[in-house]
This record gives structure tokens, C-alpha cells and sequence, in this order.
């Protein structure tokens, strides 16, 4: 499935994630918002895909192909730093996604669109590249709160907290 499809699933997929950190149990107000603006931002990125291509005459198909999605998983019973390392995974297999754009940019016949691959450039992998770094960063930052920490409560709160604000 194209990219716009990937992002309707993701987002999707983030959106069980932060259902999970704002049960009761949970309680991690912090990962509930952070996954839930991902999950809002993926689907208004599909979106705004959509738009742009069927704008230029495109068509979208919306039948997935059986191996586009992702393996079922065992459900969303995720502690805090195994919930960040999949969101990394995800916000990876979407940049894998944009990938492709690359081989059909630096080709000349009639498939190939500068403009929609400058759309691409500027809307998507930048912003795939800062997802990244910044999921990866929560990840060192977790880490090494809970690794210098007595009190792995605390560290999860105080994390969960500084989520909050950002």
C-alpha cells in the first residue's frame, strides 16, 4: 500500500498506543499525549497526501495488498520505554516508506514528478527525520533516568511529567 495508506494504519497504531497510558491503570497522561499527537499527525499527513495527489489527477486505491500490514502483535500491554522503541519503530518503517521516492526522482521519463517528489522531500522525510531523533532521544533520556534512579517510579513520573509540557 502506498505511503498515504501506511500513515492512515500508523496512525491507527498510535492511537492504541496512547489509549493504552490513559486507562485508569496506567495512568501516564504524558505518553497518552505524545502518541496521540502522533497519531493525529500521521492521519492529517495521510490526509493532506491524498489531497495533494488526487488534486494533480491521481487516483488512490484503498485495497490493501496481504503482506503491506504489519504483523499482528499481542496487543498493546507496553511498559514506557518498550511503548517508545516501538513508536521508533514505526515512525522507521515509514521513513522506509519514503524511500522509494528516491529511485524515481533521478529518472527522466514520463513517471517521473518533480513536484510531487519535492512534496514528499519537504513535507514527509523531514519531518520523518525529526520523529526520529526526538523518539530517540526520549528513549536515551528514559534510560538513563531509570539507570541513575533508585526510584523507577519517580523517574516514570517525572518523565511522564516533562512529556506533559513539551
Amino acid at each position: 500500500m502506498p505511503s498515504y495508506g501506511s500513515h492512515i494504519i500508523k496512525s491507527f497504531e498510535y492511537l492504541l498506543l496512547s489509549t493504552h497510558f490513559a486507562n485508569y491503570d496506567m495512568n501516564r497522561p504524558g505518553f497518552h499525549k505524545l502518541f496521540r499527537d502522533y497519531s493525529d499527525s500521521k492521519w492529517s499527513d495521510g490526509n493532506e497526501f491524498i489531497k495533494h495527489i488526487t488534486k494533480r489527477g491521481g487516483k488512490m486505491n484503498f485495497q490493501p495488498a496481504q503482506s503491506s500490514f504489519p504483523e499482528i502483535r499481542n496487543g498493546y500491554q507496553l511498559h514506557e520505554i518498550q511503548s517508545l522503541a516501538e513508536a521508533l519503530d514505526l515512525e522507521k518503517s515509514l521513513r522506509d516508506d519514503f524511500t522509494i521516492h528516491e529511485r524515481y526522482v533521478r529518472r527522466t521519463d514520463s513517471s517521473h514528478y518533480p513536484e510531487i517528489s519535492y512534496y514528499i522531500e519537504e513535507e514527509f522525510v523531514e519531518k520523518q527525520a525529526d520523529n526520529i531523533r526526538q523518539l530517540s532521544g526520549h528513549i536515551t533520556e528514559l534510560s538513563q533516568m531509570l539507570a541513575e534512579s533508585d526510584d523507577d517510579a519517580l523517574s516514570l513520573y517525572l518523565f511522564d511529567d516533562y512529556l506533559i509540557l513539551t
